[in-house]
């Protein structure tokens, strides 16, 4: 039971992450990305129109235990990449207030957002290693 309530917990972060992302306008977001000083600006407008949407399919699919272990890897990479690049935006004072995380729903300073990642890398990692997901679209093809 456990397992379900962190597959809830981490999918619904993902599903609002990527929901306020794509209710926001494109330049909102491509904004963020600039400031993280890593894509080549030719990149920026493609991640910043496809990330949300995986940010949301995956989320969604987490919560609904569709393809659990699979959504679950996917989202760790993500929350991995998301450590990273937060860490090296404070190791190099790169000018970011804020994490950009969540569009204009929730404000996090990249310190902050940190915790929160490794935190649910820690939980995906947990959700990862169940073979079985109660109440789960997974169970339920399964059977």
């Amino acid at each position: 039971m456990l397992v379900l309530v962190m597959r809830f917990l981490v999918g619904a972060v993902f599903i609002y992450s990527g929901w306020e992302k794509l209710m926001s306008p494109l330049p909102n977001f491509m904004a963020v990305l600039e400031g993280y000083q890593i894509l080549k600006s030719s990149l920026i407008q493609p991640v910043a129109f496809i990330f949300p949407w995986l940010e949301l399919v995956f989320g969604t699919f987490l919560a609904l235990g569709f393809l659990s272990r699979a959504s679950a890897s996917v989202l760790a990479v993500f929350l991995a990449t998301f450590i990273v690049l937060l860490s090296r935006s404070l190791l190099l004072h790169l000018p970011l207030l804020e994490c950009g995380c969540f569009g204009s729903g929730i404000s996090l300073t990249p310190a902050q957002a940190i915790i929160l990642d490794a935190g649910l890398l820690v939980t995906s990692f947990i959700i990862m290693a169940r073979k079985s997901h109660v109440l789960s679209v997974d169970q339920v093809l399964h059977k």
